[in-house]
């Protein structure tokens, strides 16, 4: 069945998968798309707010107020009332709900029962066993939300095989508890991007490109600094992306006296402005922290690593995500350990090794084609 009016709701602070669905819901002839996204809770702000397209072209657009003064139940009994009135006032019966996660999907799930959408998905993009907050109520909260929503959706949609396997593992769920599943991973838009070869890129430059928290390891890529210099004198890390530990790693930089090495470009809001950023660079790193990553070791999909590909950069990340060991297999680029001479041997390496370079390059653009967006959508017939 072709999807003619479709919601997605997300909580969101970057970029993330769902915006990937919209552009294909719109270019692929839905007549109407609306896409809600609620802020979390440790974003600038806890606003909810929508976009409305119709025939492909944004039709409406709001958001309601900030609610950072409300204490945190209340804030998500907002999001459900936002969610339903958005949805219910909109006046259009919809054939498909698109959750982000359990909460979000256990909205589409009332929704359903109301009459409002006639199907509800669930495109699970994490996986967290514990510790998902610090507060063991809340995580014993969060675990019950998203197994209800997974059994009562009409789809599960796992982001790779590795979540799947991990599930069954930790929590006893396998696909045929599911009434429909399938592994539905991050896509990324090949044809966007024109990657750079090594001749053309800032061959003296890494990226990272994400959200900046402590589980992510750039404070190892900053501390690596000192060591990298004295091999690349104009050696630069550019950091895309914004989040609750930028300043801690500002000041680790100040401290380290290498503050004019390190580039915080901050948030970039267009995905195509950010991709180039990304594509004029030597090389992207992605330095997770295991014992502080309690998503992406579970089989979530690494969207930093994927944009990395699509842009044509060699890569340098530690073993934590699924995808690390392919990138090595395929020479798309090499695993590095959370040991700050390795990380800035092997960035040393990378840099100046310019037929390494240029054949992780050429990798990647290969590798890329795998997760291209429209491949992977026009595979589940929406």
């Amino acid at each position: 069945m072709h999807i003619r009016n479709a919601v997605v709701v997300a909580h969101k602070f970057h970029t993330t998968p769902e915006d990937d669905l919209i552009a294909y819901l719109n270019a692929s002839g839905a007549v109407n798309v609306l896409h809600i996204c609620h802020s979390f809770s440790d974003a600038p702000d806890r606003r909810s707010s929508y976009r409305w397209y119709r025939n492909g072209k944004l039709l409406k657009q709001g958001h309601t107020r900030d609610y950072r003064f409300l204490p945190e139940p209340l804030i998500y009994l907002k999001e459900f009332v936002s969610t339903l009135r958005w949805v219910a006032g909109s006046f259009v019966k919809w054939d498909r709900f698109v959750g982000m996660d359990g909460l979000c999907t256990l909205f589409g799930l009332v929704l359903r029962l109301g009459g409002r959408v006639s199907s509800v998905n669930y495109w699970n993009i994490d996986l967290v066993p514990e510790a998902r907050f610090p507060q063991r109520w809340k995580d014993s909260i969060y675990r019950r939300v998203n197994r209800f929503s997974s059994l009562r959706a009409n789809e599960m949609w796992d982001h790779t095989d590795l979540m799947v396997t991990e599930k069954e593992r930790i929590l006893g769920l396998s696909p045929s508890d599911y009434r429909r599943h399938r592994v539905v991973p991050l896509g990324v838009w090949t044809d966007r991007m024109r990657p750079r070869s090594y001749q053309e890129c800032h061959s003296d430059t890494l990226v990272f490109m994400g959200h900046l928290l402590e589980k992510q390891g750039v404070q190892n890529v900053i501390r690596a600094i000192p060591r990298i210099i004295e091999q690349i004198p104009t050696f630069r890390f550019k950091v895309i992306g914004g989040g609750v530990f930028e300043p801690e790693l500002r000041k680790l930089a100040d401290s380290l006296g290498v503050d004019k090495y390190v580039i915080f470009c901050g948030r970039i809001e267009q995905d195509e402005v950010m991709e180039e950023e990304v594509a004029q660079c030597g090389a992207g790193i992605a330095p997770y922290i295991r014992d502080l990553d309690t998503f992406t070791q579970f089989g979530a999909d690494p969207g930093k690593v994927k944009i990395y590909l699509s842009c044509g950069l060699p890569i340098l990340l530690t073993d934590v995500p699924w995808i690390a060991s392919e990138i090595q297999a395929r020479e798309c680029g090499t695993i590095i350990s959370e040991d700050i001479d390795d990380i800035a041997t092997k960035v040393i390496n990378i840099l100046t090794d310019r037929a390494t370079n240029q054949r992780c390059r050429d990798n990647a653009v290969v590798y890329a084609r795998e997760f291209d967006a429209r491949r992977i959508f026009d595979g589940l017939s929406l």
